[in-house]
């Protein structure tokens, strides 16, 4: 028998190839190319990369390929608001690196409670073994405590530091877009084992909570292109709400009957 996960995520990518891709993806092109060469060629981000892939579980869609996207995102990002600065370009560039070592390590505790103090407090042992300066390392780790969503993030003194903290969130908080109905949402439901009615009706409460992210984005980069993520997502969301409904009408009608699982919860 088909696992019913995995003809879900095969349906939802389907629902999300009718969408365009984030503008991010076309106006950035540049800086993103130029942060996969910087996450390809710099001697500690290869080192991070091979500590990661050693220590990072695939825990509910955030192991290594999310913590990838995050951190090429997160460079070019920085690298980007680097321009904004007029910051010198070999800067921007080591600023580019150290954002993706952040991104890299961010989500080393996941599965802990207040898992984005948790995940620094981890990597600032970590970060002890790469060959850059004492005030980098602080930057590594500062970004990393701050990357949670709706929880208010410790200001950075230095401008660089700042600007590492800003694109790790917005980087990571893109991904609550098409990304969190395509693949996320599935592979926490499978680990969870939740039945599919109780998931529907609770539905468009949870793209409420979602919704909210869009006025979250710190970079001005990031606030340019982070709402049309969400607002991508949510599109494909309600897509995905309407197969769902159809999908599974039958159980839906059984969960709801007088008697059934889901009578009388809301």
């Amino acid at each position: 028998m088909k696992d019913i996960y995995e003809e879900m995520i095969s349906a939802s990518l389907e629902i999300a190839a009718s969408f365009p891709q984030p503008s991010f993806y076309v106006c950035c092109r540049e800086p993103l190319s130029l942060s996969r060469s910087i996450f390809d060629e710099d001697a500690q981000v290869m080192k991070c990369r091979a500590f990661v892939y050693h220590e990072l579980k695939e825990d509910l869609g955030h192991g290594i390929d999310h913590s990838e996207k995050v951190a090429l995102e997160a460079g070019a990002l920085t690298y980007i608001e680097g321009g904004r600065l007029s910051v010198k370009e070999r800067v921007r560039r080591e600023a580019c690196a150290l954002a993706q070592i952040a991104g890299l390590l961010h989500d080393l505790r996941r599965s802990e409670k207040d898992h984005a103090r948790a995940s620094a407090s981890e990597a600032s042992r970590v970060v002890q073994e790469f060959v850059i300066l004492p005030e980098e390392r602080d930057f590594i780790v500062q970004a990393i405590a701050n990357h949670e969503a709706f929880v208010e993030p410790q200001k950075i003194e230095s401008p660089a530091g700042q600007t590492i903290s800003d694109a790790l969130y917005d980087a990571d908080k893109f991904r609550w877009g098409p990304e969190n109905f395509t693949r996320t949402l599935w592979q926490m439901l499978r680990s969870s084992g939740v039945r599919i009615a109780p998931l529907i009706r609770r539905f468009p409460k949870g793209m409420e909570g979602i919704s909210a992210i869009k006025e979250t984005f710190r970079t001005e980069t990031g606030k340019i292109y982070g709402p049309e993520f969400i607002e991508l997502g949510l599109q494909i969301g309600w897509e995905i709400y309407r197969f769902l409904r159809k999908r599974f009408s039958e159980e839906l009608r059984q969960d709801e009957s007088p008697g059934g699982i889901g009578a009388g919860q809301t």
